[in-house]
């Protein structure tokens, strides 16, 4: 099966008449050329992609052991039409993302991305340009300010205050059994969960909790599981971002997960998210209480709404997931 899809995917690509720059430079604004960092030997047309597929372990330590061989900390390694730049040196990655921020600002177009941000509604996996200015100027107003933090100040203490009080209930709770170890995995995953829905929901759980009222019940645990879930496949390595015609295919299986945690979050985050709206628009809301709100009451230039249903609901899936990562 896999030398099928290669088969086709070489003749596909020498039908496919197209103009690519010498695969050995770097085509500039100016006049010159400059040469692309060293690399593995790739096949014609479609790159390193066999390496990709064939390999016996995980894409980017494949990378890595790239980048050792060469001696290098800077690579370059064709997947198809695109060059792949790895970088190990901190120099360097200071270079492309301060120096050369400008450069480098946009998001690559991925499944995983599209997926997490409801077609790229949202800021942080947005390509640049005027959506992505739109949603940074929201998110800066009203999540980013100083004045934002120390508003959420309260919210985040107090949940600070029930974790260190759930991991004393779970200690007093095994004293008769020993030493047992505690989960401090699903601890803080749920502190991260619960932190993201107080600042912007207003709640710590979706339902009722676990039986000392403080630690997360099946709702909250799934919400959370999902949420890693999405996280882990955001940025995996799917071959279909490189070559889009085989995404109907979901040769790694990354589609079927991304889908399903998804849908997951969605059903937690829109009933929210549709519930304050119609609290908004039937007048039963009159001063904001969480981000949700400072979205919903977002203006633009003309005064009027400046992000629509499916915006907010995007943007407030892409906040949780940046509370839980940092």
């Amino acid at each position: 099966m896999l030398a099928f899809i290669i088969g086709f995917l070489i003749v596909a690509l020498t039908m496919k008449k197209r103009k690519e720059p010498k695969k050995n430079m770097l085509m500039t604004s100016h006049t010159r050329n400059l040469l692309l960092p060293p690399g593995p030997k790739p096949w014609p047309l479609i790159g390193n992609l066999p390496e990709i597929l064939w390999r016996k372990k995980p894409v980017f330590r494949w990378i890595h052991a790239i980048m050792e061989e060469l001696n290098t900390d800077i690579a370059c390694i064709p997947l198809a039409n695109t060059n792949v730049i790895p970088v190990t040196s901190p120099r360097i990655a200071r270079e492309i993302l301060k120096k050369q921020d400008s450069i480098f600002a946009t998001r690559p177009l991925t499944m995983g991305t599209e997926y997490c941000s409801r077609g790229y509604l949202t800021i942080a996996v947005e390509p640049q340009g005027e959506q992505w200015k739109k949603m940074r100027r929201v998110v800066a107003s009203h999540v980013t300010s100083q004045k934002s933090f120390k508003w959420t100040l309260e919210k985040r203490t107090e949940e600070a205050d029930n974790l260190i009080r759930y991991i004393n209930n779970l200690c007093v709770k095994n004293q008769g059994n020993g030493f047992e170890v505690i989960d401090l995995r699903l601890v803080v995953r749920q502190y991260c969960g619960n932190i993201a829905r107080k600042m912007l929901f207003g709640v710590r759980h979706f339902g009722k909790g676990s039986e000392d009222g403080f630690g997360p019940g099946f709702e909250e645990i799934e919400h959370v599981d999902s949420l890693f879930t999405v996280v882990t496949h955001i940025y995996a390595f799917a071959l279909s971002d490189y070559v889009p015609w085989l995404r109907f295919l979901d040769l790694e299986g990354h589609e079927k997960v991304m889908s399903g945690a998804m849908r997951n979050i969605s059903k937690y985050n829109d009933s929210f998210v549709d519930q304050r709206l119609k609290q908004w628009r039937d007048g039963k809301m009159k001063e904001p209480q969480d981000f949700l709100d400072m979205f919903i009451l977002a203006k633009d230039t003309n005064g009027n709404p400046a992000l629509s249903d499916e915006e907010i609901k995007a943007q407030v899936t892409v906040c949780i997931f940046i509370d839980i990562v940092i």
